[in-house]
């Protein structure tokens, strides 16, 4: 019995393994030190062995080097790349972080931010709240379809050892960063505009009533408020996060566009 090893078919799948374990190592409930490695690399190795056949075949003959800088190089351009991608993915997360935190802030809940194990850093009550939040509606618009389908993409668009513009990638997301803040304030918008409200009460109540102490009394009504308008400002906070995760595939297609 005779054995063929394809050695072509192996460096593409291990060029796309590399460029998917980056992906999965920042995606959402996947960056947690809960989830083991093990895990990811699985998930990687699974994805890359599934499309490498299909994307071994367009590759023209003679394209793939096995020398060791070629292998260098494109080791590095899939790191690139799958980081990029990530990081496209992560922008609604960090802009509802974002909006979570000012809320937080804004409400008074600055003071009582706990420790997250899982990321070894502070984190917002309200914060994490939004995040888990976007992570069920990441799931249950279907918007992770949008992220296989990117996988694919991206290696039809920048297949392995193919010449790239990572750089251009890198520009295109640094200018869509700043969609984070804008997202960030729209989200948290109808909070920050009841409170300042609150707070302006309480300014008059303080000057018609001096006897009144508006550290004692604010607070309790500043949190109270606070909580009800999070509440019920959840409808607007799902319409914004489903909208800007629609426009989740053109974002990643203008993204793979620039890397080309």
């Amino acid at each position: 019995m005779q054995f063929e090893l394809d050695i072509t078919l192996l460096a593409v799948t291990a060029a796309l393994a590399v460029r998917f374990g980056v992906l999965a190592a920042t995606l959402p409930l996947l960056d947690i030190r809960s989830v083991p490695p093990l895990w990811r690399v699985a998930l990687a190795v699974s994805f890359a062995a599934a499309l490498a056949p299909g994307i071994a075949r367009t590759i023209p003959v003679g394209t793939v080097s096995l020398a060791w800088p070629n292998l260098v190089m494109e080791a590095v351009r899939s790191l690139v790349v799958g980081a990029l991608l990530g990081f496209t993915i992560n922008l609604v997360f960090t802009a509802v972080r974002y909006a979570g935190s000012i809320v937080g802030m804004q409400i008074g809940f600055a003071i009582v931010n706990s420790f997250d194990p899982m990321s070894n850093s502070q984190i917002s009550v309200i914060s994490q709240l939004y995040y888990l939040l976007a992570v069920l509606l990441f799931f249950v618009t279907g918007a992770h379809q949008i992220l296989v389908a990117a996988m694919y993409q991206s290696c039809v668009v920048i297949p392995p050892f193919a010449s790239g513009d990572p750089v251009g990638g890198a520009w295109f997301l640094v200018r869509e960063f700043g969609t984070v803040f804008s997202l960030g304030l729209q989200i948290a918008a109808p909070i920050v505009i009841v409170l300042l409200l609150v707070s302006a009460s309480m300014g008059v109540i303080v000057k018609t009533v001096p006897q009144l102490n508006v550290l004692v009394v604010g607070f309790p009504i500043k949190i109270g408020v606070g909580l009800i308008t999070v509440g019920l400002s959840l409808v607007f906070f799902k319409q914004v996060t489903i909208s800007v995760m629609a426009g989740m595939q053109g974002t990643l297609a203008e993204l793979l566009l620039a890397m080309k």
